[in-house]
């Protein structure tokens, strides 16, 4: 699928333009890593894309959250691959390789990230790795950021956080003019 596709199925499917400001957002980090890792970036990146794309349906039903868009994206002829990846972010059974993997730290990192852009004036430009690991040890500062999912990225994937952060980062930026950061 092309972005142009995937971005427009994002829009008809969310309810919220936060919701598709936060897939973007990882969709920025999952190409990140994916150059990192030599892996196909537009995979990755479309991963990341629909990781979320039924939670403004789903909501509090854990259960139930992500399989909605795994039949979304089924019907959209997406790649089995991204749909396993979708279906992993939120449950563990389907986390059985690396992208599948990476999505759950791209998701955590991505929120993180583009919480500390919106406290600084510049936004997500010139953001430093020792800024977001202060702001990774506020507990206060974006509660809602699961930050085990970020601070294990080490033992999960291989990164060492600074280089997870910073290719995170580089992720971001690519992506944050066009959702305002």
């Amino acid at each position: 699928m092309q972005r142009d596709a995937a971005i427009a199925l994002c829009r008809e499917k969310c309810l919220k333009e936060t919701t598709v400001r936060h897939l973007i957002s990882v969709e920025g980090v999952m190409r990140a890593l994916a150059a990192r890792f030599g892996e196909e970036q537009d995979l990755w990146a479309l991963t990341g894309l629909f990781h979320d794309l039924d939670q403004d349906h789903t909501g509090d039903d854990a259960d139930g959250h992500a399989h909605m868009a795994a039949g979304w994206l089924r019907q959209a002829g997406v790649d089995d691959r991204v749909i396993n990846g979708v279906l992993a972010h939120a449950h563990e059974r389907y986390r059985t390789d690396l992208m599948s993997t990476a999505v759950v730290h791209a998701d955590a990192v991505a929120g993180l990230l583009v919480a500390a852009a919106l406290v600084r004036p510049e936004k997500a430009s010139g953001m430093k790795v020792s800024s977001v690991k202060k702001k990774l040890k506020e507990k206060a500062f974006a509660p809602g950021v699961n930050r085990e999912e970020i601070t294990g990225v080490e033992g999960s994937i291989g990164l060492p956080l600074d280089e997870f952060i910073g290719v995170s980062i580089e992720g971001l930026q690519q992506v944050a003019p066009e959702i305002g950061l």
